[in-house]
């Protein structure tokens, strides 16, 4: 069966056409991408709740600072700390691996000590940097007082 010139060239014209539109709706399609926030965050000590972010106690202490992160999308994310002391940690990375439930993401800090003046009345705060896949950060500002 001979096929005419003119029915190749409709049917390489309509495929040609096809191609076009199907690149067309990929590049307009809306890309997903999970958007981060950080749903609450909460300052333990011996996994007991710090009040009102104002730790009274026996020195030294470890300090647990977390937060729970979401995203719309399951994503990974990419983080890191800053503190008022200025020490840094390690960048960190942390699978979400459902939308919209809270994972954890937590840091310790070991400060004070018995004898040092500083830790009778001290201010400061850690502060969690999530760098992707979108900025956003919260501080947790705490008071120590050191007995």
């Amino acid at each position: 069966m001979k096929i005419s010139n003119a029915v190749r060239a409709i049917a390489l014209c309509f495929c040609l056409a096809l191609i076009n539109q199907l690149a067309h709706a990929q590049a307009i399609a809306p890309m997903r991408r999970a958007t981060v926030r950080i749903g609450g965050w909460a300052l333990t000590d011996n996994n007991k709740i710090v009040k009102n972010f104002d730790y009274k106690g026996s020195c030294p202490v470890k300090l647990k600072f977390a937060w729970g992160v979401l995203a719309t999308e399951p994503t990974e994310i990419k983080y890191h700390f800053e503190r008022s002391d200025g020490a840094t940690a390690p960048a960190g990375k942390k699978n979400l691996p459902k939308a919209n439930t809270s994972e954890d993401v937590i840091e310790t800090w070991d400060l004070g000590a018995n004898n040092d003046a500083t830790f009778k009345a001290f201010k400061g705060w850690e502060e969690l940097v999530i760098d992707s896949p979108n900025k956003v950060s919260q501080k947790i500002n705490f008071t120590m007082h050191c007995k």
